[in-house]
């Protein structure tokens, strides 16, 4: 994760480092000017307030430095965090159904990646930082008085103790709240995806209280959280509270007795802080470092799932004929289910024919276009592409190299936000105008250039502003305009009346010869404009 980032992040403990040593070294030069002062030592009282203020200087500019190499770095990696584990989304292998739900993965992909990021940037510096201040401080501590220095130290089991009882108390609150965060992510992100079905339904009374639950369950782990925290850090304190006393003590006994200096007494008070200081910033950190480790497991969750090949575009299998495809005695199962969807099952889809799909509901129509994209595989059997040419038949099996050959339009709506051509250019980046008008004829979807804007026209998300059919068929002219030869359209026409499905039939046979057509369909309707068709189920 700190590829890249790691000289950032050194420099920004180094300048900490720096600063401590700078504070060390204002400890020693402090007991100097006042032992001065108080004549208890001889010396030149100026250089030494001099020296002071060259310290307090340093400290302040290595502090900034600090920041600046916290600040950057850490927006830089919650970008690039956010980049990897989006990226390993988008391209992880698919089994039939996602392993995450998209509110909890952009849960992860938002604040796991600043939680992360925030801990490696400026969490672990300050970690570092901490504790060569605690150790400093120390060796100096034991310098002036070995006898302090190891009552002091006696009280660091304290800490350890204190750190230890309510670390794994605090990650297990802390993975609760974190899984609650994702469940409130969920159902916010669906109920307004859903608002007019909930708006309709008179449903929104049921999920606002289902909303305000899952506060107040966040809440209440929260709540418990802070309280572990509160009162271990409490404890914590209290220990090194009671060694700055100590160290008080100790020099208000010496100087009874004259065997402390104002001087030494000013400087076990500085170092009792020393001490302290970085103590309390270590328990101040630990409830966040154990809020990053719940961050770092979730996102490896994310970096476990397995890719899909990576293909180049010298590996892509290029053809302009059509191909067909052939099923031989393929068997294929769900994980989750106990009776397979596809049993020794065969066919041939010939290069060039129009095929209708039919069946009912769960016969594997949507399955079977999966099994040919190779988003699925199959557990017996062999799926294959083929194409004549030149006399001779060209077989390869179905596999994501050659998956460049194969277009899929899905069911329903699947526009994105943005215009009609940027829809339209996810089908081929580099269409001319020309291109689009002629994809846009043929799937009978010329209406584009009645609107106002035309091409331009905005669509919102899940194409709002246009009606099911209208992006549906946006949708298939986005497929056209794939360079493919195999085409799988997947109940295209459902939204579609009588007339413009009778219209998008007619201009899509007029192809027939330049596609293999794969149609998914439960209207009888298309029968007429079909070479065969493949009753499933």
């Amino acid at each position: 994760m700190t590829r890249g980032f790691r000289r950032r992040i050194v420099i920004s403990a180094m300048a900490g480092i720096i600063r401590v040593i700078t504070g060390l070294i204002f400890v020693a030069l402090s007991k100097r000017a006042v032992d001065i002062a108080t004549r208890q030592a001889d010396g030149d009282l100026t250089v030494y307030v001099a020296a002071l203020v060259c310290a307090l200087i340093i400290e302040l500019i290595c502090s900034s430095l600090a920041n600046r190499n916290t600040e950057l770095p850490e927006a830089a990696m919650k970008d690039t965090l956010q980049e990897q584990l989006f990226t390993r989304l988008l391209t992880a292998k698919w089994t039939g159904r996602e392993t995450f739900h998209s509110g909890d993965m952009l849960s992860r992909l938002t604040e796991d990646c600043r939680i992360a990021s925030e801990c490696l940037c400026r969490t672990v510096p300050a970690i570092t930082v901490a504790a060569f201040q605690l150790i400093g401080a120390f060796i100096f501590l034991w310098y002036f008085s070995h006898t302090l220095a190891i009552i002091l130290f006696l009280l660091l089991p304290v800490f350890i103790l204190g750190g230890k009882l309510f670390y794994r108390k605090v990650r297990l609150l802390t993975q609760q709240i974190r899984d609650t965060e994702s469940r409130l992510q969920e159902r916010m992100q669906e109920s307004l995806q859903h608002r007019i079905l909930l708006l309709t339904c008179r449903q929104t009374t049921r999920v606002i209280k289902t909303i305000r639950d899952l506060h107040r369950s966040r809440y209440l782990l929260i709540r418990r959280r802070t309280n572990v925290t509160v009162y271990s850090r409490t404890a914590i304190v209290a220990g090194f509270e009671t060694g700055y006393l100590v160290a008080f003590l100790w020099g208000i006994a010496g100087l009874r007795n004259g065997t402390v200096s104002f001087g030494l007494m000013t400087a076990y008070l500085q170092l009792a802080g020393q001490i302290q200081r970085p103590i309390a910033e270590l328990a101040r950190l630990l409830p966040g470092l154990i809020q990053s480790h719940t961050a770092f497991l979730r996102m490896a969750d994310i970096e476990q799932l397995p890719l899909e090949a990576e293909v180049s575009k010298q590996e892509q299998t290029k053809n302009t004929e059509p191909s067909g495809i052939i099923f031989r005695n393929v068997t294929f199962s769900y994980p989750e289910k106990d009776l397979p969807v596809f049993n020794r099952f065969s066919h041939s889809f010939i290069p060039g024919s129009y095929t209708a799909i039919m069946g009912k509901t769960g016969t594997g129509k949507s399955t079977l276009l999966r099994l040919i994209l190779a988003l699925l595989k199959p557990q017996e059997g062999e799926i294959e592409l083929f194409c004549l040419k030149d006399g001779k038949k060209y077989v390869s099996p179905v596999s994501v190299t050659n998956r460049n050959q194969i277009v899929y339009v899905p069911q329903g709506n699947s526009l994105l936000s943005g215009t009609i051509r940027q829809n339209l250019q996810i089908g081929k980046p580099d269409a001319t105008d020309e291109e689009m008008q002629t994809a846009l004829h043929t799937a009978a979807a010329d209406f584009v250039y009645d609107l106002k804007y035309g091409l331009d026209t905005i669509c919102g998300e899940h194409g709002e502003g246009l009606s099911e059919g209208q992006a549906q068929r946006i949708a298939i002219a986005r497929g056209l305009l794939c360079p493919g030869n195999i085409l799988l359209l997947d109940e295209i026409s459902a939204s579609l009346d009588e007339e413009t499905e009778t219209l998008l039939m007619q201009r899509l046979t007029k192809k027939h010869g330049s596609y293999t057509i794969l149609l998914v369909t439960h209207r009888s309707s298309v029968r007429p404009y079909c070479d065969s068709v493949l009753h499933l189920g």
